[in-house]
């Protein structure tokens, strides 16, 4: 299968539309997004809410419909990120299974051997937002990392909501091990799948801020590390840290013998992660995607040809 994947599109509000502009072009098995979709804040959390509704409701869906009608059964699969508001989310759950299907905590069947198991969350940030945060590891918080803040509010109660990190929510380990859990289910234990998480996982090429750290999750790294010797994961996906290529010089890297990815986004290109999933890493491209949908696929080593 032919997989079209990127991340962080809410960077410049016309990167949703060139994407789906170029994968009508393209024509993929799938298009996958893996979180950070919406870009319409408004200065505030509370005051943003209903923009971000209103992105969702009449851009993002129709888009999608449009999408569907050029495109046929090309699924897409997507979730909100930490910067997206939750509040915005029910939008989706409405067109779930029908104009496109959610990640999150859940496995996506793409054919009869291959799934998609998606986890949005993020370890603490120091941003006030905290509708997709949680603490990382039942062994290291993450609370106390690069200016992290525990306090800050979440919407989906409706509304801005004072919020505060604690193990009474659990851990992004904990509900991956349940990810887990559910892939050895009878269900989905012939299965390989792709992961997509929002978070990369920490002390990689693809987690390094613009100050210099690593600011990936532990429990993220742990699952590909688990789920690495069994030959069932074949890719990994990720976003979140928007800089960090340019950091590392480094888009993806194994993690074991685990191919990862995390392409990064500025507003100026839209960029995107072609492969076939008959053989992830001879076939990954970068594909850069221009203001029309114009778009041009790289050769394997050219990761940076827009500097």
């Amino acid at each position: 299968m032919r997989i079209l994947y990127t991340s962080d599109t809410h960077v410049y509000p016309p990167y949703f539309d060139r994407l789906l502009t170029a994968a009508e072009q393209i024509r993929p098995d799938a298009v996958i997004i893996g979180g950070d979709i919406i870009p319409d804040w408004q200065g505030g959390i509370q005051a943003s809410i209903e923009p971000h509704k209103a992105w969702v409701r009449d851009k993002l869906i129709p888009r999608l419909q449009d999408f569907r009608a050029v495109c046929g059964n090309v699924p897409v699969l997507l979730d909100l990120g930490n910067d997206d508001i939750a509040a915005a989310r029910s939008l989706l759950e409405e067109k779930d299974g029908k104009d496109l299907h959610l990640l999150h905590m859940r496995l996506v069947k793409l054919n009869e051997h291959l799934a998609v198991a998606g986890y949005m969350k993020v370890n603490p940030t120091p941003f006030r937002i905290k509708d997709g945060e949680k603490l990382d590891c039942r062994d290291r918080s993450g609370l106390y990392d690069y200016g992290v803040q525990k306090k800050g509010a979440i919407t989906s109660t409706g509304s801005e909501t004072p919020f505060m990190l604690d193990f009474t929510a659990g851990t992004i380990e904990d509900d991956l091990d349940e990810l887990s859990d559910l892939l050895q289910s009878d269900a989905w234990k012939a299965f390989s799948f792709i992961f997509v998480s929002h978070a990369p996982p920490k002390d990689t090429d693809l987690d390094r801020t613009s100050a210099g750290y690593n600011v990936g999750s532990l429990a993220v790294r742990r699952f590909i590390q688990r789920w690495e010797p069994s030959g069932r994961l074949i890719a990994s996906f990720h976003g979140h840290i928007h800089e960090s290529p340019w950091r590392t010089g480094q888009a993806w890297q194994y993690l074991g013998g685990v191919p990862c990815f995390n392409v990064g986004q500025r507003a100026k290109v839209l960029r995107a992660l072609l492969l076939d999933t008959g053989n992830v890493a001879e076939s990954a491209r970068l594909v850069l995607i221009g203001k029309s949908g114009e778009f041009t696929v790289t050769e394997r080593d050219e990761w940076f040809p827009e500097g």
